[in-house]
């Protein structure tokens, strides 16, 4: 009996122990709780209708429309500038004179030299007169038989070189007359003349200077037009044309919008920078606009009245292909479905719908890179006049 006892007593612990354990594990044992995540918020609207326009954006520095810069033909000191930086010039006025002391000396050695020239050219002719007579005179005496041969030979000789040396002078007369005149005109060119109206930019030089051919004096720009040189990309190229209008704002008028023309197109691009220079022309009547202003530069491509459109960020890939579509929520609750769309221009911030979208569509403009096709949303919905002013924040995406 005493040795039944043993084992019994062994295999009634075991089960106890075995009992334990298996509660205590399983009042450890916490029951899984299922994690069902909050849909997305998005940011939804519907298409309106505006006047949208297709335009580039750009900016450049104006210059003037011409711009000339002043040089003596001969060196000399300057004696009197009477324009200084900024004044007014008209076309045809005295802008710088040097001092002509030297060039009227010039003047008067070639005026005594011309009065020597015809000098020498009357005496000359006077000579030839007289060898024109001598020969005369031995014509009738041959006819007579008096005079030989050889006197007649001579005659004709002297009055040969008589001719030729009246001819000398006369081209000496017409040298020195020549010289005179370059000398007079060198003494009118000691005063310089304006080639053009306009303003004067620079002035390069002062009164005593030395002034050579090859130093610029002064710079007279034309400001009843200023221009401007912007560079479009690549794909604008096709689209700008010469005499397209364009506005140009500055900030020294940040209230004002001049109007300007495109007035030439570089035919190539730059294969550095892959863009291509325009010229954009701006009548400037009052002289407000001034080289070296900051210009900012916009050109219209299209003008379309009154179409429907949508914010540009609305706009993802379609899966089917190339193309533009969009995500419209609709259903209870609320599910997204992609709408392939056609679209037309874009003025970088809406975009023309061709088709696709109906007024009543709630078209997601905010949270589309984050949802697919089918996707539970909570929509947020943003009058679209506020949509580019500034957009609500959304709630933050929280798992439970």
């Amino acid at each position: 009996m005493k040795v039944l006892i043993a084992p019994a007593c062994t295999a009634i612990a075991m089960v106890v122990g075995w009992l334990v354990y298996d509660k205590s594990v399983k009042d450890v044992q916490v029951p899984t709780k299922t994690i069902i995540p909050e849909p997305i918020a998005v940011q939804v609207t519907r298409s309106t209708t505006k006047t949208l326009e297709k335009r580039i954006n750009l900016v450049g520095n104006l210059e003037a429309g011409s711009q000339v810069e002043v040089r003596t033909r001969y060196s000399g000191y300057i004696k009197s500038m009477p324009f200084d930086v900024g004044d007014r010039i008209m076309e045809g006025d005295v802008i710088l004179e040097l001092n002509d002391s030297e060039n009227r000396e010039l003047v008067s050695k070639a005026e005594a030299a011309l009065s020597v020239a015809k000098a020498q050219l009357k005496a000359q002719i006077t000579s030839q007169e007289l060898a024109q007579k001598a020969y005369d005179r031995l014509l009738v005496l041959q006819k007579s038989g008096v005079s030989t041969r050889q006197q007649m030979e001579e005659a004709q000789a002297s009055l040969a070189i008589q001719e030729a040396q009246t001819e000398l002078e006369q081209a000496r007369v017409d040298q020195a007359g020549a010289d005179l005149e370059q000398s007079r005109l060198r003494l009118q060119e000691n005063k310089i003349i304006a080639p053009t109206s306009g303003f004067l930019a620079e002035r390069l030089v002062d009164i005593g200077d030395l002034a050579k051919p090859d130093v610029a004096l002064m710079k007279i720009v034309n400001l009843d037009h200023v221009r401007t040189v912007v560079h479009i990309v690549e794909k604008d190229y096709e689209d700008v044309k010469i005499g397209q209008q364009a506005a140009i704002t500055v900030d020294t008028f940040p209230d004002q919008t001049f109007s300007g023309h495109v007035k030439r197109k570089a035919p190539v691009m730059d294969p550095q920078t892959r863009t291509a220079a325009v010229h954009i022309e701006i009548p400037n009547a009052d002289f407000s606009l001034k080289p070296g202003m900051h210009a900012r530069v916009q050109i219209v491509f299209e003008h379309r009245p009154e179409t429907k459109v949508l914010p540009i960020a609305s706009l993802t890939r379609r899966k089917d292909g190339p193309g533009s579509a969009v995500f419209i929520i609709g259903g209870n609750p609320p599910m997204t479905h992609r709408r392939n769309i056609e679209v037309g221009i874009n003025d970088g911030e809406m975009v023309e719908i061709l088709s696709g979208i109906n007024a009543e569509d709630l078209v997601i403009t905010l949270g589309n890179r984050l949802v697919d096709e089918g996707q539970t949303v909570t929509p947020v919905e943003v009058p679209m006049d506020q949509i580019l002013q500034a957009p609500p924040a959304l709630p933050e995406k929280t798992n439970l």
